[in-house]
């Protein structure tokens, strides 16, 4: 059995690093001292015609040290005598100017000329076609590289936050080995994949998360919170990061790309010289945003269920031990007991303890302070034939869940070679190899429905120490239990503990070891046939092997369900073959140029999950092998295989360069679908006006945009597949029609887009804004659709639904200040879109797509109505829109569910600052959510059982309870007559309550105006439970908004200055401290974090009902050149 231990099995390494990180910082702090010797330069900056450059910059190389050219081109900078200045100007050809080669004295005389290159400056787009920007006629969202890695994100995606218009991130709750979704301009198919498709260095890669059954599913049945393919990528070895978003933009890649593209270049080498880089992070991770509980009252029942004693005491329970009378508590997982008031009573344990809140908020003792480290280490070289980088990156992590842990070991290699002067070699390699023991779990194994919730009198360390017994068992705390000793008994059975009880159980019991090696790899051959045309082909591999093993320990001796333990080993394996030839051409005739593409495109995919696992326990305990199984052992084999192939064909018109005009085409077929294939075309045109007219000076850039296209969203593998369901049992084998039957006619779901837009640049691009507007149907929904009994089958896959989308990205970038020593940078995004549900199938009003509370709650696509909608139970009102009360002076709840909110947010956005004062530097990124539902189940039942802060209201006077009596003491059959509060006893000397409350309402049997008072603790657990008074049950009150403001990344950091760091052998050195997730600025959420998602489908977001803890991480990190 393994021994527990809440101590990181690495402490001692961090401790080492926070020890060099000190070192770090006060050397950051204390190397401003070192003295220079300065001098004033001043001078003039031109262009070659004379012509003096206005708001060119002038910065001393490696520093924040600089200026900018006035209205006559003049500058005056103080630098050190051996500084290197650094001159550029948008479109012109950075200079560098070493002041201590210079001969002469005196002003600086400096002439830039026009940089070809600059002006086009190259945005990757589809098929990882590199084009000019202002040739693209569509929306490009781009995101630099230190953006990625400013704030310690463990992947890409998750420093994505608030950083694109219109682009919506969730992150799960598991920590870096946790799944992130990615959503472009909202949801648009109902029951499909909602997901962008990943390309890295112009390849599809796999990433999951679509909910398909041929994915690496996030979760399993074992409540382990699990990731998805994006995650495996290095932020540190991305270069660029483009988000392709409408359907013009990604129309080349057919089926795959409806949600939108996120386009990935890697880091090349970018110079001749033998460059090394290192970068090192340590940071804590601490649980945060935990949920808020009461600490008023403790454990107990509300008093319609009170004993003579309990009613005498104010809801303490009389229990007998060794003979002996002690003032108690009930066994019950319900909060209603009485007040604390530190009064002894007789605890589970068998001791007297003071009663009172044992924690203030017993979810601190069910996690701990996570640890990541990260430590990368870049080598690139290149000649005037070749050109390689190496990069190395170790991940460490300890979770905040009591027990695992995370590592992960990330190569990547890059390169080019020329072949011969027309033949160029790239390649690239990317080998990821990690290990996860004991993945975090979801809340679902402590909060499996109402009955799990525990109590603030619950003594969580204790129960550490206690849930397993002396001989390795798992305490079950039920009486007569043969594996407790006589020593380890409780004199009762704290059933608000159970849940606590599983959890520890399962963490440390339920062991769980994964090991995932994946291969990413890519070698492109380019034949420059002449000057104006070239061939491309390339081949990629995306291979992904897991390995997994689940070892469940033995609870019990002799138990009848898995005996002596349990074993399973997992082998997943899923390959992506890809490859592509591209003919390309690219002329210029006067002021006309012309650039044409046609190719060919092919991806084969295939996928093994295979699963064999013991049957009927183990003939030896808690030996775990499949040899140990008592029977044989029971296996399950799930294959898939994916062929697509397409040819492409772009063509690129260009007038004056000024006016592009771009069509595009793809004919595609998939091994899926019947033997038909499929177009995509698109069409798009870019405009740039101040090009072509004479506009004002302050007018930098504008350009107008229009395009459309159309894309696919594909089926799932095998949908058109018409086959029967086998089954077998004691030698005998059958044939079944299964309830869903598949569609040999099937076909992708069809985005139709059009977009237009506006981009500009003004005051020497010190403002620049970029506005889209988006308008597109998503056709030939795939459905599953009822069907008559006399079909033989209850549903049908069909092409029936249609969903309309529109919206609006917002982007605006600012330099609002820009002095010699200090540069303020901002950027503000913002989307907004709204959606419906233009049509169902024929006869089908509405689609359900989540099912929860009993069927008490539900999200249904409605015809007419947004996607997404929250439907759940409501009271009755009569025709003047009073609630109707039953004769219990309960609320009598409508037959139908009514619509109670929608779980789209109504706009997404951020604000990301950069300041730079000299050498020092701050960054911070806001992002928010505005509007949008959200089903919190959890604190649904958490209020049923009084552990919220919101059940306190009407508990007691203080809290707005009214005064009451039962006449006759009579608690569970009598009528309450009200009180005032000052009442001591009742005519009859009868007790008296001070937690009612009446509903406001009017009787439904009489129509006269409700009296009926009803206990608090009897209101809570019959209006927010799973259905134990169905009059009264209702889920609206687990809808609640999900608009938030959060400070997700704050940076400050010191670049050390070039002079210092020349001497020590370094080109570049800084130190930073970060955090992420910091604070919310404003939640609509109360008691949980509004980020609590369990999954990146959309229907796992729109609940909190399972996550794990959020964390609050802060780090210090070390980045270097040599």
């Amino acid at each position: 059995m393994r021994k527990r231990c809440d101590i990181p099995h690495s402490a001692s390494h961090f401790q080492k690093s926070l020890i060099i990180a000190s070192w770090l910082l006060t050397f950051l702090f204390t190397g401003t001292a070192f003295a220079q010797e300065n001098r004033t330069i001043t001078g003039i900056v031109r262009d070659v015609t004379g012509e003096p450059l206005i708001g060119a910059s002038v910065i001393q190389k490696g520093t924040n040290n600089g200026v900018i050219t006035d209205v006559d081109g003049n500058f005056t900078l103080t630098v050190p005598a051996d500084a290197t200045l650094s001159i550029a100007y948008m479109g012109y050809a950075t200079r560098e100017i070493n002041l201590a080669k210079r001969k002469k004295q005196g002003d600086l005389k400096i002439t830039l000329s026009e940089d070809t290159q600059q002006l086009k400056e190259v945005v990757v787009t589809a098929m990882g076609i590199k084009k000019d920007t202002k040739r693209v006629g569509y929306a490009i969202s781009t995101i630099s590289a230190d953006e990625l890695v400013k704030a310690g994100a463990p992947n890409f995606a998750s420093a994505m936050y608030g950083k694109a218009p219109g682009v919506r991130i969730t992150q799960t709750q598991g920590g870096s080995a946790g799944a992130v979704s990615i959503n472009v301009r909202g949801l648009t198919s109902i029951t499909g994949n909602n997901q962008p498709l990943i390309i890295l260095d112009g390849v599809p890669i796999r990433n999951g998360g679509t909910g398909k059954s041929t994915d690496f599913a996030e979760f399993g049945n074992d409540g382990q919170i699990r990731s998805n393919g994006l995650v495996d990528i290095n932020p540190e070895d991305i270069e660029s990061l483009s988000i392709l978003k409408g359907a013009s933009a990604t129309a080349l890649y057919g089926s795959e790309a409806a949600n939108g593209a996120v386009v990935i270049t890697s880091k090349r080498t970018k110079s001749g010289k033998l460059t090394v880089d290192f970068n090192a992070q340590v940071m804590a991770n601490l649980p945060a945003y935990l949920p808020k509980v009461q600490t008023v009252y403790g454990p107990g029942t509300y008093n319609t269920a009170y004993s003579d004693y309990e009613k005498q005491t104010g809801g303490f329970y009389q229990r007998t031990l060794n003979g002996q009378s002690y003032k108690s508590l009930r066994s019950t997982t319900l909060s209603f007991g009485p007040k604390y008031d530190g009064s002894e009573v007789l605890y589970w344990d068998g001791k007297m303890r003071p009663y009172q809140a044992l924690t203030d908020n017993p979810w601190k003792e069910l996690f701990r302070t996570g640890w990541t480290q990260t430590y990368n280490l870049a080598i690139s070289q290149g000649t005037e034939t070749t050109s390689n980088r190496f990069s190395y990156t170790f991940m460490d992590e300890i979770p905040n869940a009591l027990t695992g842990s995370f590592t992960k070991h990330n190569f990547k290699l890059t390169g080019s070679y020329q072949l011969a002067k027309p033949l160029k070699l790239e390649y690239s390699l990317n080998y990821i190899v990690q290990n996860v023991e004991d993945r975090p779990q979801t809340s679902l194994n402590l909060y499996s429905g109402f009955g799990n919730m525990f109590s603030t009198f619950l003594d969580i360390p204790y129960l550490k120490q206690s849930y397993v017994t002396s001989l390795g068992y798992r305490n079950t705390f039920v009486g007569g239990n043969a594996t407790l000793t006589p020593e380890e008994s409780w004199a009762y059975d704290p059933s608000y503990a159970t849940g606590v009880n599983n959890m520890l159980w399962n963490m440390y019991h339920h062991h769980s070891d994964e090991t995932e090696n994946r291969l990413i790899g890519m070698i492109r051959p380019t034949w420059q046939i002449t000057n104006w045309l070239s061939l491309r082909a390339q081949v990629s591999t995306d291979i992904t092997d897991v390995k997994q093993t689940l070892k469940y320990e033995s609870e019990q001796p002799n138990s009848l369900y898995d005996p002596n333990g349990s074993f399973q080993s997992i082998n997943r394996r899923y390959d992506i073959v890809y490859g592509d030839v591209m003919l390309n051409f690219n002329y210029n005739i006067n002021r006309f140029d012309i650039a044409a593409t046609v190719g060919w495109t092919g991806r084969y995919e295939n996928m093994n999950n295979i699963r064999v696992s013991t049957n009927g326990g183990l003939v030896t305990e808690n030996w775990f092998d499949l040899n140990a199984s008592r029977y044989t052992p029971s296996s399950t084999l799930q294959r898939m295989e994916l062929l697509k192939t397409g040819y492409m064909g772009t063509l690129s018109l260009g007038w004056d360069n000024y006016l592009f005009l771009e069509l595009t085409g793809r004919q595609e077929r998939s091994s899926t679908l019947k033997d038909q294939s499929f177009f995509y075309p698109s069409a798009n045109l870019s405009f740039l006006f101040t090009q072509a007219f004479h506009m004002p000076s302050w007018w930098n850039y504008g350009k107008l945009r229009l395009s459309y296209g159309i894309v696919g969203n594909a089926p799932e593998t095998y949908t058109a597949n018409i086959v029967y369901e086998q089954g077998s049992d004691n030698g005998f084998t059958w044939n079944t029609i299964p309830s869903s039957w598949g569609n040999a006619d099937i076909r992708p779901e069809k985005k139709y887009e059009y977009e237009i837009g506006l981009e500009s640049k003004f005051l020497n691009n010190r403002l620049g804004i970029d506005v889209s507007y988006y308008n597109n149907r998503v056709k030939d929904q795939i459905l599953s659709t009822p069907q008559p009994s006399t079909s033989g089958v209850k549903n049908v896959l069909m092409n029936v639904g249609e969903v309309a989308n529109h919206g609006w990205d917002i982007s605006i970038s600012a330099t609002p200040i820009l002095t010699r020593d200090f540069r303020w940078d901002l950027t503000a995004n913002y989307g907004v879109y709204k959606n419906k549900v233009v049509k169902l199938a024929d006869g089908v009003p509405y689609l359900e797509i989540l099912n929860s509370g009993g069927s008490g709650i539900k999200i249904q696509a409605v015809e007419g109505q947004p996607m997404g909608d929250i439907y759940a139970q409501v009271p009755q009102v009569n025709e003047n829109g009073e609630y109707l009360v039953s004769d219990k002076g309960l609320y009598l709840n409508q037959t139908e569910l009514q619509k109670v909110g929608n779980i789209n947010p109504a706009g997404v956005g951020g604000l990301f600052n950069s300041f730079s004062y000299k050498n020092v530097f701050l960054d911070f990124s806001i992002d928010f959510r505005i509007g949008g539902d959200v089903i919190n189940e959890m604190n649904q039942y958490a209020t049923a059982v009084g552990l919220t802060p919101e059940s306190l209201k009407y508990r007691d006077t203080e809290h707005g309870g009214l005064s009451y009596y039962y006449p006759g003491d009579n608690n569970s059959s009598g009528i309450p007559v009200q009180v005032d509060p000052s009442t001591g006893v009742g005519p009859n000397g009868e007790i008296i309550y001070h937690d009612g409350i009446i509903l406001p309402g009017v009787v439904a049997s009489t129509g006269e105006r409700n009296t009926r008072i009803i206990p608090a603790g009897y209101y809570y657990n019959t209006t927010y439970n799973w259905g134990t008074e169905a009059e009264q049950l209702t889920y609206r009150h687990s809808v609640f908004d999900n608009s938030y403001v959060k400070l997700r990344e704050l940076t400050i950091g010191y670049q050390f200055p070039e002079k210092m760091i020349s001497k020590l052998g370094l080109g570049r050195l800084s130190v930073s401290v970060f955090g992420r997730n910091l604070f919310y600025f404003y939640k609509a959420l109360k008691n949980y974090d509004a980020e609590s998602s369990v999954g990146t489908s959309w229907t796992n977001q729109a609940t909190v009902g399972s996550s794990t803890t959020a964390t609050r991480s802060f780090g210090v990190s070390l980045r270097a050149s040599f």
